[in-house]
């Protein structure tokens, strides 16, 4: 069975007010890790100790394409520190998608992290999914050294069906994010399970394709963050567990 994780930005209002206090609570809830995207002015041994008292994994770490292809070394002893090895590219501006190069600076970022023992994959939003001028998307050429991380919300909201998606993905997609809305119309974010998402079918076949991590995330949320992610986890473990039976 996959492992259950939380992208912290979920809770990066909680993690910028007290960031040891912030984990504390995700492992009390039950999460066996986190993805990083920032340490929030905190040293990397820092929170690597605190992670370990916690028992809790350091499955993977965000960061923008320019702070890859600038500050990649530091991000590299950061990894070090804290034991991940898998950093995300977290977001590109939809406006550049179809500028010329950016799949090589993709392809030549994802080399220069496996020189420094690192695996760069790619984190997609919906309009990485949707069709360019060209007709195709740029989800269709992103480079083979990068993994994927599927944001399986994302996808559903760009109108594709995150099942097929997980299946044309077989065997790259070590990390997924499980994101819920309640529709398409707007960006109404929810705690998995309250959405339309249908994660009773989508979150087995995400395991049933390779994924070792499923990393719920939320965007926004109604109320204390932390409340919402309680009520995901516990939605998103009887799914797999149901499953698994």
């Amino acid at each position: 069975m996959a492992s259950v994780g939380l992208m912290l930005y979920t809770v990066r209002e909680d993690c910028a007010r007290d960031f040891e206090g912030t984990l504390d609570a995700v492992a009390g809830i039950g999460f066996e890790g986190v993805e990083l995207f920032d340490l929030h002015g905190h040293e990397p041994r820092a929170v690597r100790g605190w992670l370990d008292r916690l028992g809790l994994v350091a499955c993977g770490r965000h960061a923008g394409l320019d702070v890859l292809e600038t500050r990649l070394a530091e991000l590299a002893d950061e990894a070090r520190a804290i034991g991940w090895r898998r950093i995300a590219v977290s977001w590109l501006d939809p406006s550049t998608l179809e500028e010329p190069g950016l799949q090589s600076r993709l392809a030549a970022a994802a080399d220069a992290a496996r020189e420094l023992g690192l695996e760069l994959g790619f984190h997609n939003h919906d309009a990485e999914l949707r069709p360019l001028a060209s007709g195709r998307t740029f989800f269709d050429d992103l480079p083979s050294e990068l993994f994927l991380e599927l944001d399986l919300g994302w996808a559903w909201y760009a109108g594709v069906d995150p099942v097929a998606l997980l299946d044309r993905a077989r065997g790259r997609c070590p990390l997924v994010h499980v994101k819920d809305f309640r529709s398409r119309e707007g960006r109404d974010f929810c705690p998995v399970g309250d959405g339309a998402v249908g994660y009773e079918r989508v979150a087995p076949a995400a395991a049933e394709a390779g994924a070792e991590w499923l990393l719920v995330e939320q965007d926004e949320t109604d109320g204390p963050a932390l409340d919402a992610v309680r009520r995901s986890y516990d939605a998103l473990t009887a799914m797999l567990e149901k499953a698994a039976a």
